[in-house]
Formats: C-alpha cells, structure tokens, sequence
C-alpha cells in the first residue's frame, strides 16, 4: 500500500511540477453516460505502466483501455504483459453514469486539485445537468449531447455543444441535454393520428350528410 501511494504521488508531482501533462477529450451523452481519454506525456523521462494501471485501480476505475504509441507514432493497445515504461500513454475509459464519471474525475483530476466538493455529474430539477470535474491536469475538451449554458462556463472557451479548458482551470459548467429523436418521431405519430382521426370524422360527417 505505501508503494502504491508513493506511485500516485510520483505521478501527481510530476504533473503539479509541470514535468508531465493530462490531456482529456470527454464526451457526455444525454443519459449522463460517456468517454474519456486522457493522454499523459511526461517530460522528465517515461513513465512506469504500473503507476498509470495502479492509479486507475485505486478509484476504482476497471473499464478502460490502456494504449501507447508504436514505432510509426500511432496508437495501439498495449497487451498486459508489456511492461514497458514510455513517455506517453493514453487511457481511454468509459463511464455509464454519474458514479463512474465521478471515479475518473477522482483519479484524473482530483490527485491534483484535492478533493471535489460537488459531484461530477449532478441533475437539477429541470433536467440540466451540472458538471464539475475539478481543475484541468491539462488541456480537456468536453463535448455533450445537448446545449452549454453559456453563463455557467467560467474559464473554460466555449463552441457549440464543445468546451475547452486550459490547464489548471476549473472544469465546472452546466448543460440542457438533446431530447432523443424517439420524443420527435412519438411527436410526428401522434400528429399523424390525430390527424388521421379527425378526417375520418370530418369524411364520416360528410357522407351521412349527403345522404340525408
């Protein structure tokens, strides 16, 4: 366990010295489900695989996908029995709700920033969603499946439904998700329905007044 604390630390000095970046691109579906890839570089020397897989485990982060560049500079996954150190890994994570958006944010950010205050995903009373992901270990691009209230981004740069922060910024603003196209083609049907009722009635009337 103190090992393992002592990794963690290594990783977090590294990034508060400047020494090593976290680079994040999130992506926020409707449901409050998503991604999120971070990409660590170090610059003071490469990084052992243990303290990035040792980190996700102690936040209790189990779905994600380790990946690191080849010989051509492209990205691929890493087998579990490369232990390799390298200077730059990727770890692409998915999360199904607000609880494992939460441990992501705990191992990614919050070694950083201390411990968040407010949940990483909360829902307030008119269906928005606030977010909260603590300060930036790096660039982070977030993009969600609705609209950004533009009042509630804070230092982050916003365009469209996509918002940047740069590093040691605080990642907190709030968004209205997309309604599913389900609600519009329920919305279509109905119209044609009703509309299917009302001329029937209209042709009904018709006929039994032409024959009167």
């Amino acid at each position: 366990m103190r090992q393992l604390c002592l990794m963690i630390l290594s990783v977090c000095m590294l990034v508060l010295s400047g020494c090593a970046t976290i680079d994040s691109d999130v992506h926020i579906n409707r449901d409050g489900s998503g991604t999120w890839d971070a990409t660590v570089s170090s610059q003071s020397g490469p990084l052992e695989k243990k303290m990035i897989t040792d980190t996700l485990a102690n936040n209790n982060v189990q779905n994600y996908t380790l990946k690191a560049p080849n010989a051509e500079g492209k990205m691929t996954t890493v087998e579990d029995s490369d232990t390799t150190a390298r200077k730059v890994w990727k770890v692409e994570t998915k999360f199904a709700n607000g609880t494992e958006l939460e441990q992501i944010r705990n191992a990614i950010t919050a070694r950083f920033s201390g411990t968040a205050k407010e949940p990483a995903l909360q829902k307030t009373a008119d269906d928005a969603f606030i977010i909260d992901l603590g300060k930036a270990a790096g660039q982070t691009k977030i993009t969600v499946d609705g609209d950004i209230i533009k009042e509630s981004v804070q230092d982050g740069a916003l365009n469209g439904n996509t918002v940047t922060f740069p590093p040691n910024s605080k990642i907190h603003f709030t968004f209205k998700p997309s309604h599913s196209w389900l609600l519009y083609v329920g919305i279509i049907l109905g119209i044609i329905i009703i509309g299917g009722i009302g001329y029937n009635f209209y042709l009904r009337r018709k006929y039994y007044g032409d024959a009167a």
